[in-house]
């Protein structure tokens, strides 16, 4: 699916320069779910802007389905990449409804003239996606955004950023605001959400017990480069003290 070769990021103010990423190398296939932890400073968001186009990198190659899109900007990739913030307002429009935040982003990567219209048989449509959370969100469509709690606004977000399936979803410590009740229905929403329409994510998390039940695999940053990628059974088996002595290490 994406293919980042020898990234590096270099961050020159004048005054002082500082690289964040050191020749970090990583391959992700197509319907695999990621998680990164690391602390801060690590390079997590300077990678998340770099994938979706926010950052060029300083050198480096980066390969979406075997092509080069280092020089496409973030407008470029917004039909192929999804990305979903800490902040629960970043999702969604607040002056909006529910079913008008719903209408832009399935008007994604389309081509949208200078009609401004919600069809009937598009109510119907988000009525039926937001039903299958069971929040009750069906019944608020012509609510305004801001007046969503930050569990709901996140919960929409989500299926706004899912609703035409992107390639590559980023969820960027996308519970880290949420209390932890909250959080863990968000993240159950989340598993549930890319496991049925086997969407290839790739999630920052500072919550180390999320970051070992979730995904199919798990890397750490450390100082721009990748200390730990594992997998499978070696994923599972792991502790979050494990995973924080490795941090103090």
């Amino acid at each position: 699916m994406i293919e980042l070769k020898n990234i590096s990021q270099v961050f020159d103010n004048g005054v002082e320069t500082k690289q964040v990423l050191h020749e970090l190398n990583l391959t992700i296939p197509e319907g695999q779910f990621v998680s990164i932890i690391g602390g801060n400073g690590a390079g997590k968001s300077t990678l998340f802007n770099i994938i979706n186009g926010n950052l060029r990198p300083t050198t480096g190659t980066i390969l979406f389905e075997d092509k080069d899109i280092a020089r496409k900007g973030h407008a470029a990739r917004a039909a192929l990449i999804a990305r979903v913030y800490q902040d629960p307002n970043f999702g969604v429009c607040p002056e909006l409804t529910i079913a008008e935040n719903m209408a832009l982003a399935n008007s994604r990567g389309k081509w949208r003239g200078l009609q401004w219209a919600i069809r009937k048989k598009d109510l119907v449509f988000f009525r039926e996606k937001l039903a299958e959370f069971e929040l009750g969100l069906e019944d608020m469509l012509r609510k305004k955004a801001s007046l969503l709690s930050g569990g709901q606004r996140q919960v929409v977000t989500l299926l706004m950023a899912a609703l035409q399936k992107p390639k590559l979803l980023l969820l960027d410590e996308h519970t880290a605001a949420l209390d932890p009740r909250i959080a863990r229905q968000v993240m159950e929403i989340t598993k549930t959400m890319v496991e049925e329409q086997n969407i290839t994510t790739v999630m920052i998390s500072h919550n180390m017990s999320d970051a070992i039940a979730y995904g199919d695999r798990l890397i750490m940053l450390n100082g721009g480069k990748i200390i730990l990628d594992v997998s499978g059974d070696e994923k599972c088996a792991l502790t979050p003290a494990q995973l924080f002595a490795m941090f103090e290490s």
